[in-house]
């Protein structure tokens, strides 16, 4: 028990450090992304969107219908103007392009959009910040950390910004790219774009705020909410602003909650500007899009055509629109929908638990089913603990907890199996000799309780001995072939009816063979089973002389048979060289001592007035006299059946 001990702490211990290090290393990173992914398309398909967050998209059918009017993409920036007066109309609250215009086209479709942003006054523009890697040789490298214009800083910064920690060297972004000169002047707002996949290349998380030399810009789905007079905090894992809460992982990023694209209020260029056009040709009823529905919206604009290039692998769809990923994050914060990341110290525990408990159960749970059973539970516990978490908006990692508790089972089955079955053998090989093949099963699905029984233990057993009368005799005037013969015929007949009464054969003593019922499986019929064993060895007489008559032998053989009932000490008993499976006590006497009797009594099978007491009821006996036995003082009553 106490090497078990040892064995199930060394193997816990050594899989919550293999489990640690691998998390650690971030190798249950990609497969914790694809259980993240399989949570978010099973339960954030029903969530309700915020139905003033709108999306305009160019998608296939804006390309081939505006193709004439607009030509190839990208568009004349004109066309842009147009759309901004069309949401003017329905008064949009906030614009916001996922478009970028960091090139001059032409003067006229410029002014034209710079105009119509100033004219507008919620529109907000993209702008990039990044971290660009440069080689010392490159002579691009001096164009690298340019300042910030100071008065666009000054204007869309975010400027009250407490509890940053600061940037470590070698990690400032040294990179921007602006809208077009005029049209950020002109904008309400100016805002980060750029996204950074996954390790899988799925987009799922963003920085709120980016930096770039001390000046903090919100990107494009946090911009409507934030300004240069919003008071920011930051904390170790969140960013708190106005009356929200935005949790941030181990790297600064929020973790954006996905919802339905088809949740998503969305609109097509072709429609809105086919309404433009019945619009201003004095046709107000029967229009695709109103105006009017962009009553109060907060507006993205962005890309859906393949030709725009702004697709992008999300949790909720292989290829979405870019747009959709700011639109989710605007969700986020107006409906304070946002995901907490995971907790290390449950992960850490959850390692611990699944180690822990699981190798418990399979070292130390008697039954096979609950070996499996109670690690299953478990993991049914923490799935459904990690899917009602995820409801709450707080991820649980589950991977390092799957792992953790696989392997343990893995390594716990496969110690039980290399000494499981060193023992079953060794078990096998203590009762093979002794038992019926049912009798052996038992053993074997329970070796552990019948090992422990052969160290010694006190049991309730029915013993039968069985002589061969006038043995001595027989043997003197019999070749010493002949007499091997004979017994090994004798006792194979003898044998297979013990065996089939699963009675247990303790041993043969020259011509006499001992055999017990009771263990090592304990019966409550074990009395009934050996008299019943008792009364066909007489019977089987007849074919063991059948067979000896055919092979020449001379003499015919009779036996007698004793048969007790009555508490034993049973045990593998012996010296250390050589020990054997049996029973010792007053009740194996007294068996031994009925055989003896047979004989004076003129009956072949007598059995105790303890058996007696235990079979009366199942068979027919009858009352044969009452002795004293050599050894014992008081009498006891013998019948025959």
């Amino acid at each position: 028990m106490r090497s078990k001990v040892v064995i199930s702490f060394l193997i816990a211990i050594v899989i919550f450090i293999i489990t640690l290090v691998a998390y650690q290393h971030d190798y249950f990173l990609k497969p914790e992304l694809v259980a993240y992914d399989f949570q978010a398309k099973l339960l954030r398909t029903e969530k309700p969107v915020h139905p003033n967050v709108k999306v305009i998209l160019v998608d296939e059918a804006s390309l081939k219908s505006m193709s004439e009017l607009a030509g190839r993409w990208p568009w004349p920036r004109a066309i842009w103007s147009d759309l901004l007066d069309f949401l003017e109309m329905g008064g949009a609250k906030s614009v916001l392009f996922d478009v970028l215009f960091l090139e001059k086209q032409n003067k006229f479709n410029d002014d034209a959009l710079i105009a119509a942003t100033r004219h507008s006054q919620n529109v907000y523009h993209s702008l990039m910040i990044l971290k660009e890697e440069s080689d010392t040789q490159d002579a691009s490298v001096a164009m690298l950390g340019v300042p910030f214009p100071k008065e666009l800083a000054n204007r869309f910064s975010v400027k009250q910004i407490s509890g940053m920690q600061p940037i470590q060297m070698g990690t400032e972004n040294n990179d921007y790219a602006l809208p077009i000169q005029g049209l950020s002047e002109a904008s309400k707002g100016i805002a980060v774009v750029e996204f950074a996949p996954d390790s899988d290349s799925t987009y799922r998380r963003t920085k709120p705020l980016r930096e770039y030399q001390g000046n903090y810009f919100p990107v494009l789905g946090l911009a409507p909410f934030v300004d240069a007079r919003t008071a920011v905090k930051f904390t170790p894992d969140a960013i708190e602003l106005n009356d929200r809460h935005i949790p941030l992982d181990e790297n600064g990023n929020v973790l954006i909650n996905m919802y339905d694209l088809r949740k998503v209020d969305t609109y097509s260029m072709s429609g809105i500007f086919a309404s433009l056009q019945k619009i201003r040709q004095g046709e107000v009823e029967n229009l695709l899009v109103n105006p009017e529905v962009f009553k109060d919206s907060i507006i993205f604009i962005g890309a859906s055509a393949i030709g725009t290039a702004d697709l992008k692998s999300i949790p909720m769809h292989p290829s979405a629109p870019g747009v959709m990923l700011h639109a989710f994050f605007a969700n986020n914060y107006l409906l304070d929908d946002f995901m907490n990341p995971p907790d290390r110290r449950v992960t850490y525990l959850s390692i611990v638990l699944g180690v822990f408990v699981t190798v418990w159960a399979v070292l130390f749970s008697r039954q096979l089913r609950y070996r499996i059973l109670i690690p299953l539970v478990l993991l049914v516990f923490y799935v459904a603990y990690v899917i009602l978490s995820f409801k709450s908006n707080q991820q649980v990692e589950f991977v390092p907890f799957l792992t953790a508790t696989f392997l343990t089972s893995f390594l716990s089955f496969g110690y039980l199996s290399f000494t499981e079955g060193a023992e079953k053998r060794r078990v096998a090989h203590l009762f093979t000799q002794y038992v019926s093949k049912d009798v052996l099963n038992e053993v074997l699905n329970n070796y552990q309780k019948y090992l422990k029984s052969s160290s010694g233990k006190k049991v309730e057993i029915t013993v039968l001995f069985s002589d061969i009368r006038g043995f001595t005799t027989m043997s003197e005037t019999t070749t010493p072939e002949e007499i091997v013969e004979m017994l090994n015929v004798h006792f194979t007949v003898m044998a297979g009816i013990i065996l089939k009464h699963n009675g247990t054969i303790d041993k043969y003593i020259g011509d006499a063979v001992m055999a017990f019922w009771g263990a090592p499986v304990e019966t409550h019929n074990h009395a009934e089973q050996a008299v019943l064993a008792g009364r066909e060895m007489i019977q089987g007489l007849d074919e063991v002389n059948r067979i000896l008559k055919e092979r020449g032998f001379k003499h015919e053989i009779k036996i007698g048979v004793g048969i007790n009932t009555g508490m034993a000490t049973i045990g593998n008993i012996g010296s250390e060289q050589k020990k054997n499976y049996t029973i010792v006590g007053d009740a194996v006497n007294l068996a031994s001592r009925l055989e003896s009797i047979t004989k004076e009594q003129k009956t072949p099978l007598l059995f105790s007035q303890y058996t007696y007491e235990q079979v009366k009821d199942k068979i027919d006996c009858r009352r044969v006299g009452n002795v004293t036995v050599k050894g014992r003082e008081q009498a006891v009553d013998i019948y025959t059946a």
